[in-house]
């Protein structure tokens, strides 16, 4: 799973946008070319932030919504269905990481808020059909459980 480095802090009061510099979590056709930390340097460029609401039910929707546009994991469409799963996990991982400093989980370096989301992002991803896929969404399911929910 990807990990993303984070500088939450200082911690606002009150929730404020987060700006992340990653943009392909919003628009996956980035994925093609390489990552800029910085704006690129172009004259004609403009900045733009989306705003990406995170939260559970936010979260699950994209989850739904990705698994009934491809409908079963096949060998045809395991690597499209992955890339765009994967892009959702990412979201989920800025999720833990914005709950575990606002609220500072007592065990483990993971929030309880993720991983109950870890949990039915599982049986969302067991539910997935299986038309043939060698590998999705297995290694996803295996990834985060070790990954969250093994302690």
């Amino acid at each position: 799973m990807e990990h993303h480095r984070l500088d939450p802090y200082p911690i606002p009061r009150e929730k404020k946008p987060l700006c992340i510099n990653e943009p392909w979590l919003v628009d996956k056709s980035l994925l093609e070319y390489p990552h800029h930390i910085e704006p690129e340097e172009r004259e004609d460029n403009v900045r733009v932030y989306v705003p990406l609401d995170l939260n559970k039910k936010a979260i699950l929707r994209r989850i739904d919504r990705v698994i009934v546009q491809y409908g079963e994991a096949t060998e045809e469409n395991e690597m499209e269905f992955s890339i765009d799963i994967n892009m959702i996990l990412s979201q989920l991982e800025i999720y833990d990481q914005i709950w575990s400093v606002r609220h500072m989980p007592e065990e483990g370096e993971h929030s309880l808020e993720s991983k109950e989301l870890v949990r039915e992002i599982i049986t969302r991803l067991e539910e997935i059909p299986d038309g043939g896929a060698e590998c999705f969404p297995f290694e996803k399911i295996e990834e985060l459980k070790r990954e969250y929910l093994s302690a």
